[in-house]
């Protein structure tokens, strides 16, 4: 299949990549050149936009930053939906709310075009060694083109069902997730404020069922090493975070962890930690508390 791929930022250049790196025939586009450029010299091909990609392409992927972007490159008068070739397939893996996939799929269903959501799980790293798990939603027909595909960005698919349920499991996921960063964070600085040793602390919080995917794989990677730099962006986990909360509120579901969360990140984007990895809410809290923030030696 001629695939093409839009929206090349931490995460897409690496799924782009991976495509490359299997043999694909693979055409992208970005805003940043510089990105679609990389791409291009390891044996992508570079589309000027998005239009001129999508003729040239059986499968077209967005991964974009959010619901505004996503809306603007699919929908738009120069977008997917006005030039991908009849009988093609659109899957986005981006980020959005519900109300975003489900216009999505209904207009593009209008005008007789496959559409899908798979949005990406498990960390940037793992993009990065093309171990990506995806929640796919798509209906049954197109699955075994699509499928495929996936599989040679990651190496686990989950099939959620029609178009829209991918979405509406990242959702459920990130919020858990996210959570997960504000409890981490409390735990690790009410540890370093008692004086504990960190690496005991931490092999015993790793080890019991304490223990969670991101304490365990990436805190001692990001944080507790002193690297700041965005895996996954505060400003894109508040967003994230932002739509489960959004979500709960239109289907009139209480939420409270999740909120509360929402607001924390609020005040932490707030503090002047925008651009940094969520894992920054450990040095966030230790700085609130006027703590040294925690670190494994």
């Amino acid at each position: 299949m001629n695939i093409g791929f839009v929206g090349l930022g931490r995460m897409g250049f690496s799924l782009a990549r991976s495509l490359v790196n299997k043999g694909e025939k693979v055409c992208v586009f970005d805003l940043n050149e510089d990105a679609a450029k990389k791409l291009e010299a390891q044996g992508a091909q570079r589309a000027r936009t998005v239009a001129d990609l999508c003729t040239q392409s059986d499968i077209v992927f967005t991964m974009l930053p959010g619901p505004k972007q996503v809306k603007e490159v699919a929908l738009g008068a120069e977008g997917i939906i006005n030039h991908i070739p009849h009988g093609a397939i659109y899957i986005d893996m981006s980020t959005v709310d519900v109300d975003t996939v489900d216009m999505l799929s209904q207009a593009f269903t209008a005008k007789g075009i496959a559409f899908g959501d798979a949005p990406v799980g498990r960390l940037a790293m793992h993009a990065d060694t093309g171990e990506s798990l995806f929640m796919l939603g798509i209906d049954g027909e197109h699955l075994p083109q699509v499928e495929p595909v996936l599989y040679k960005m990651g190496t686990t698919v989950y099939h959620c069902g029609g178009a829209g349920t991918g979405t509406r499991t990242k959702l459920i996921n990130n919020m858990m997730v996210l959570c997960y960063c504000q409890i981490n964070s409390e735990a690790l600085v009410l540890a370093q404020s008692l004086g504990l040793d960190l690496n005991n602390t931490f092999n015993v919080l790793t080890s019991t069922t304490a223990s969670n995917g991101q304490l365990k794989q990436k805190w001692p990677e990001k944080v507790l090493k002193g690297d700041l730099s965005p895996g996954f962006d505060l400003a894109l986990g508040y967003k994230d975070i932002s739509l489960a909360s959004n979500a709960g509120a239109s289907s009139q579901i209480a939420l409270p962890v999740c909120d509360t969360t929402k607001n924390i990140f609020r005040m932490a984007l707030a503090a002047g930690k925008a651009g940094q990895d969520t894992s920054c809410l450990t040095d966030f809290w230790a700085e609130v508390n006027n703590c040294a923030k925690p670190r494994l030696s």
